[in-house]
């Protein structure tokens, strides 16, 4: 069986909504990706670090609920936990405010040994933080190396912004490390103030990664490969929270990719009606977490793709 390894920070999210807290869950990119993939029966490890603390024990607890791995989750006696204040729109979209662990021993995460097929997703803070580098580089250029499959969703926010110069080697970095990068319109507004799909496409492929796709809410899909470039319709729905979309897309991805048997040396060779089906299944999932303010797929909706074998239907 196939392991996947997501890589980056869990965090304690608070939803507003009319200046009240409306829900309170684990969160973070990285955790809401696990956790959807870890109610599909996927073999699945979180990657990273946490606090020791009452908040970080309810984390630690709900990832191992949800069948995901805690292996590789560092934790910090003595430290307090992320917390992500999202407060929600008339649309329901999210504007942040991000409160960063606090440690006072050194900072290190415990980095898997990735094998031939194994799948990586990174990004967020974890994939531009000063502390962790060089062993984050160690790790993605072994996983390349045995033939693993990386994927990087930067969810690059508004709050990194000042420090986008310092980093953005890191980011041309990250990129070079891929076979697929995955991100949303603001992401890439953010780190390269690229103005359209085209614009990023030129950007990514630059760096060395061919693959990019390029999700932009209501406006679409856009998939960019060696061969070909199509955007994907998005359904309009009206949703409860968008925060976790993007996160349920990179999962819907991942969990598509395994069903259809693509490797790291398929990239090139995939055709269309097989991205389409991919694509069409992160979609899936990304729409199903705007329709609750949970940030990972229902279990009604695990049932569907389980029992009924949905991804056979797209």
């Amino acid at each position: 069986m196939r392991k996947i390894y997501c890589i980056g920070e869990t965090v304690y999210d608070i939803i507003f909504q009319n200046g009240k807290a409306v829900e309170s869950r684990p969160g973070g990119p990285t955790l809401n990706s696990a956790v959807s993939l870890g109610r599909l029966q996927e073999k699945v490890y979180v990657v990273g670090d946490q606090a020791n603390d009452g908040i970080g024990n309810i984390i630690a607890d709900f990832l191992v609920d949800n069948n995901v791995s805690t292996k590789y989750l560092t934790l910090y006696n003595g430290a307090k936990s992320r917390m992500l204040l999202a407060f929600l729109n008339d649309s329901n979209e999210p504007d942040y405010s991000f409160y960063k662990i606090r440690v006072d021993e050194q900072v290190k995460i415990d980095f898997p040994e990735v094998k031939k097929d194994d799948i990586v997703l990174f990004g967020s803070f974890t994939s531009i933080k000063k502390e962790v580098r060089e062993d984050l580089v160690s790790c993605l250029k072994s996983a390349r190396e045995a033939g693993a499959l990386i994927i990087y969703d930067p969810n690059f926010r508004p709050a990194h912004v000042k420090i986008r110069d310092r980093v953005i080697d890191y980011i041309y970095e990250n990129i070079e490390l891929s076979h697929i990068v995955k991100g949303s319109n603001e992401d890439f507004q953010n780190m390269f103030h690229a103005a359209s799909a085209h614009s990023t496409r030129e950007i990514i492929k630059t760096h060395g990664c061919e693959n990019l796709i390029y999700t932009a809410n209501k406006y679409g899909v856009n998939l960019f490969t060696s061969d070909f470039h199509k955007i994907f319709d998005v359904p309009r729905i009206t949703p409860v929270s968008t925060v976790g979309a993007g996160d349920n897309f990179s999962a819907g991805l991942i969990y598509a990719l395994i069903r259809e048997n693509v490797y790291a040396t398929d990239l090139d060779k995939i055709d269309n009606d097989v991205w389409r089906t991919i694509i069409r299944v992160a979609i899936d999932f990304a729409i199903n977490v705007c329709e609750s303010y949970d940030n990972y797929i229902s279990h009604d909706f695990v049932t569907q793709y389980i029992v009924h074998d949905r991804i056979k239907e797209c």
